[in-house]
């Protein structure tokens, strides 16, 4: 009778373990999925890498065309400073004479 007792318990056992370890294997898979998922999603889909990667050579285009207009913004400044020192300088002339 000891021996059934104990048949019994270890088969409860064998059981359980085989219950959890599916419910790990199932749950295993379903992150796994989710992973592959998001991964697949981030690279091809509508904001994935492609999308990113279009968007950020825009972006440098945009930045590279916003510091050629810097560029000529300033060089137009220093045209403008050196007339307005010109024009002072021949307005205090006039005023002297």
């Amino acid at each position: 009778m000891a021996t059934t007792e104990d048949e019994a318990a270890k088969k409860q056992v064998q059981e359980a373990v085989w219950a959890w370890t599916g419910r790990v294997i199932i749950l295993a898979v379903t992150f796994g999925f989710g992973f592959f998922a998001a991964w697949v999603q981030w690279g091809a889909g509508e904001a994935g890498a492609p999308a990113l990667r279009q968007h950020v050579s825009d972006q440098d285009a945009q930045i590279l065309d916003l510091k050629n207009k810097r560029v000529d913004t300033e060089g137009k400044l220093v045209v403008i400073q050196s007339r307005l020192e010109e024009c002072q300088k021949n307005l205090n002339r006039a005023g002297a004479q």
